[in-house]
């Protein structure tokens, strides 16, 4: 028996999010002028600019706090991930971070909040 510990619609918001912030991530890479532009290298830095911000910030958040670490983790894999400047890494961060944030707004609005299980499920 496998127990998961998320559900359908958890899954189905995190690739809902993965496409609204990978989509201008992707115009953003264009306008800075990156190396890797395909919406597939866009959906991978935003999935792994987020495992690297919480990284950094498991590292590095005693130093620098929690929440600068994890921007910083972002900024520095999509540099390397896309193939853009810092100065376009930051500015691909910030538009990923509004994004997110607006796209988390309209999900909740319209009554799509992601839920854990609190028992998990088995197969």
């Amino acid at each position: 028996m496998i127990a998961l510990g998320l559900s359908a619609g958890l899954l189905l918001v995190l690739l809902l999010l993965v496409v609204l912030v990978a989509i201008p991530i992707k115009i953003g890479a264009h306008l800075a002028g990156a190396r890797r532009t395909g919406i597939a290298w866009c959906a991978l830095a935003a999935v792994v600019g987020v495992m690297a911000g919480d990284l950094t910030a498991h590292l590095f958040g005693g130093l620098l706090g929690g929440a600068l670490a994890a921007f910083l983790g972002f900024i520095i894999a999509i540099h390397y991930l896309l193939g853009t400047s810092i100065a376009g890494a930051l500015g691909l961060t910030i538009v990923a971070l509004l994004v997110s944030l607006l796209g988390l707004m309209a999900l909740t609005h319209f009554s799509f909040a992601p839920a854990v299980p609190v028992g998990g499920w088995a197969i």
